[in-house]
């Protein structure tokens, strides 16, 4: 019998490609009939007798296609057309049965270490909401105009909302109100921001997952799953700013230490001496950061918006750097964590690999995945939420804080830029 690679593969994707508008697209009329005369058999299985070279030929241009990634164009928000295809920027798992269901809630269990983020369709790229609503209101697609509209909407943040962020601060000890912060809070009472949320918690990530999350009957086979992403802390956190801050604190303080020495010290002896002693001595008390203005500055869009991708969390703020974050009751019950992307047009996935490529010398795009990913089976639905509402995780919970309302700052803001 004569072997085809990748046939049934192929026959999943054209039979895609064929039932959602392709066959218009055809205008071989002998290659629309070779593609109806292949036949199956009784398990469905076709027999590759029947398939012609043309056949082949066309299924394999089909394949090809889901082997390049999305178009990216500024002028519209692009999608995964296919598991294959979403592969070129995550490690993927698929989730099919309730018992796969039970042995992830089971290895998640009390997890702090990894970033988790759910999303109803496994197709969506890891687009942030300002990044959306960039494309969907027709901004102009300049860099310039991106960071002039942040600026605008933190400072209208500021305006209408630093009485209820304070409040909240307060609480918890943390007096820093800065953009960051603003931006924070924004993002998590309906007003779009840059930043991407993402939880320590692995059944929150899974109640985003199925929030709003709708069956398809769709015969593409990517739209009926949806998406938890994951990734180990420790693999980010070169691009976290906390370290990034801490590092560089460390670095200031020690060359300040080296200058005054040098400065102080009159013998070569004694400078070595005095090295010897103060070197492992960081200059800067980080437990004294916080209120001093350091932290607002590192997070002004001014300084953000030269870091292409980084990571901000409050999770630990026993080394004095803290973002104040925890100012909504939202973050707070959904132990939320961000990501920042400084670009308008560019998703998250994309901006890690341009930073990939352009950190390591000689890199393979092969050998690039910005996470891991579980697509689960819509289906499981009901049972996760069943699951979940028995752990007390529902909407209830994870959205606590309904006074608020900032998309008046988004819609205020477009009217000036538009």
């Amino acid at each position: 019998m004569r072997e085809i690679s990748n046939l049934d593969l192929k026959l999943q994707l054209t039979n895609e490609y064929l039932r959602t508008g392709g066959v218009e697209k055809i205008f071989d009329s002998n290659l629309l009939q070779d593609l109806i005369n292949i036949k199956f058999d009784k398990n469905g299985k076709a027999d590759p007798n029947t398939v012609t070279p043309r056949a082949n030929a066309f299924m394999l241009a089909i394949l090809g296609s889901h082997s390049l990634p999305p178009l990216l164009h500024e002028e519209y928000i692009s999608e995964y057309k296919s598991h294959i295809q979403k592969s070129l920027f995550f490690d993927q798992i698929k989730i099919e049965t309730e018992e796969q269901i039970d042995e992830l809630f089971e290895k998640y269990k009390g997890e702090q270490n990894f970033l988790f983020r759910g999303q109803r369709e496994a197709k969506w790229r890891l687009y942030s909401s300002l990044q959306r609503f960039w494309v969907w209101d027709k901004f102009k697609k300049e860099q310039k105009e991106y960071e002039d509209f942040l600026k605008n909407i933190v400072a209208k943040g500021k305006t209408e909302f630093s009485k209820e962020i304070n409040e909240i601060l307060n609480q918890i000890h943390i007096d820093s109100l800065n953009e960051l912060a603003i931006l924070g809070f924004l993002q998590h009472h309906n007003c779009p921001t840059p930043l991407l949320d993402w939880t320590y918690d692995f059944n929150n990530a899974l109640f985003f997952g199925i929030d709003g999350i709708q069956q398809s009957d769709s015969v593409v086979e990517i739209d009926n799953y949806f998406s938890v992403y994951f990734i180990e802390e420790h693999h980010f956190g070169q691009g976290g700013m906390r370290q990034i801050m801490d590092e560089s604190l460390n670095a200031i303080g020690e060359e300040y230490i080296l200058n005054l020495i040098k400065m102080i010290a009159s013998t070569p002896e004694i400078e070595r001496e005095m090295i010897e002693k103060f070197q492992s001595r960081s200059f800067f008390d980080k437990e004294k950061l916080t209120g001093s203005g350091l932290i607002s500055k590192m997070t002004e869009i001014d300084t953000l918006i030269n870091f292409p991708v980084t990571y901000f969390s409050d999770k630990d703020i026993s080394n004095g750097i803290a973002f104040s974050l925890y100012n909504s009751q939202n973050i707070i019950k959904q132990d939320g964590v961000f990501t920042w992307n400084n670009s308008f047009d560019k998703p998250l996935e994309v901006i890690g690999q341009e930073q990939y490529n352009e950190e390591k010398e000689n890199s393979d795009q092969n050998d690039y995945r910005f996470s891991e990913c579980y697509n689960i089976s819509k289906s499981l639905e009901p049972y996760i939420r069943k699951k979940l509402e028995n752990l007390g995780i529902t909407s209830e919970m994870i959205y606590p804080d309904k006074n608020f309302d900032a998309n008046s700052i988004y819609l205020e803001a477009k009217k000036e830029f538009l």
